[in-house]
């Protein structure tokens, strides 16, 4: 036996009893599960999760292996979640980009109390996690009232051809965080999403601050209080401070009040009922003079307001593009103007129908 083969035996023998030890643990969730569900508590203790890996973390003294002893806690932390809530029969999977406190995060939260959620890391491994069957629906920002459209969703849209089941709208309220015992005038770098910079321009502008991007707010907010440094802010909500034990330095920092982000709620299916009210259409022209103006005016015609519409260049294309189209009403109401419509049309095809 070479010495590969001797240290795939160690492994070998390490691996069978973090199995045995596996199973023992997850009979403990299993207990622990039912005990919280007889006392009407959530499965999810965000506060306690934290202590625990700062506690457990202590154990590993090898610096460079610490970070990956951290990543290991929290991902044996969300399976035991998750079981939990399959035990509980709260196993409906909704997957969103970023991390607990996101503002995705926090709007899906508001419709899905209790379901398993999985993050992700950006926004397209939440498409690829819907088509392979991972999730049953996913949570992801469409626009906002003031910087405008997360262009990139539309995008991913049409490449993984998912369906919009519902829209969220949240109200968006930032403020820079710094860690316990930082004043404002610590602060020399700020961690954030482009999005949070772009949303509190004015607060930030002339201050001096180090701005640098980072995977969304809520992560930003989770480095810095990793880091234990008064020089370093993140920009995040109220409740991202609460969950990584922050100072709120500065409230309300948007640059408007009345910055609301709306979330698309994806699926795999088309649903209608008759409560929806709105619908979105997606189609392309032949590209040849008053194309465009044709099918627009086909929605006049059958008298149906159109809410929004917006391009995006078509990728194999040059110079064509897709658009995409909020209309007000009921599919079903609708669908025989649709029809109609569609004739006009390159491409068309419907991909929502929700309720305001």
């Amino acid at each position: 036996m070479d010495k590969l083969d001797q240290l795939r035996t160690e492994i070998n023998k390490i691996d069978e009893e973090m199995a045995e030890l596996f199973v023992e643990r997850m009979k403990v969730v299993e207990e622990i599960a039912k005990y919280k569900q007889s006392i009407g508590i959530e499965v999810l203790d965000t506060a306690r999760e934290k202590i625990v890996i700062e506690k457990n973390s202590k154990r590993v003294t090898d610096e460079r292996l610490k970070k990956y002893y951290i990543k290991f806690l929290e991902r044996n932390m969300e399976i035991s979640r998750n079981f939990q809530k399959s035990i509980l029969g709260l196993d409906k999977v909704v997957g969103y980009q970023g991390i607990p406190g996101s503002f995705s995060y926090l709007a899906l939260k508001t419709k899905y109390k209790d379901e398993l959620l999985n993050s992700y890391q950006n926004f397209e491994d939440v498409f690829t996690a819907l088509k392979n069957k991972e999730i049953e629906v996913g949570v992801l920002p469409i626009e906002n009232s003031y910087t405008g459209d997360i262009t990139d969703n539309f995008d991913l849209m049409k490449k993984y051809n998912v369906y919009i089941i519902d829209i969220i709208e949240s109200k968006i309220n930032h403020n820079l965080l710094g860690i316990k015992g930082s004043k404002l005038s610590d602060i020399k770098e700020i961690y954030s999403h482009i999005q949070g910079f772009k949303q509190s321009q004015i607060f930030l502008k002339g201050r001096g601050y180090k701005e640098i991007p980072y995977y969304n707010t809520a992560i930003s907010v989770k480095y810095i209080s990793e880091t234990k440094d008064i020089t370093k802010g993140a920009i995040g909500s109220a409740e991202t401070a609460k969950i990584y034990n922050l100072n709120i330095l500065a409230k309300n920092i948007n640059s408007h009040e009345d910055n609301t982000t709306r979330f698309m709620v994806i699926g795999n299916k088309l649903i209608v009922n008759k409560e929806h009210n709105r619908i979105m259409v997606t189609f392309s022209t032949y590209n040849k003079s008053g194309d465009l103006s044709s099918v627009l005016g086909e929605f006049s015609k059958y008298d149906i307001n159109m809410l929004s519409i917006k391009s995006r260049p078509l990728k194999d294309s040059p110079w064509e593009y897709i658009f995409f189209v909020e209309l007000e009403g009921n599919y079903n109401i609708l669908k025989p103007a649709i029809k109609e419509i569609e004739k006009k049309s390159k491409y068309f095809e419907v991909i929502g129908s929700y309720e305001k």
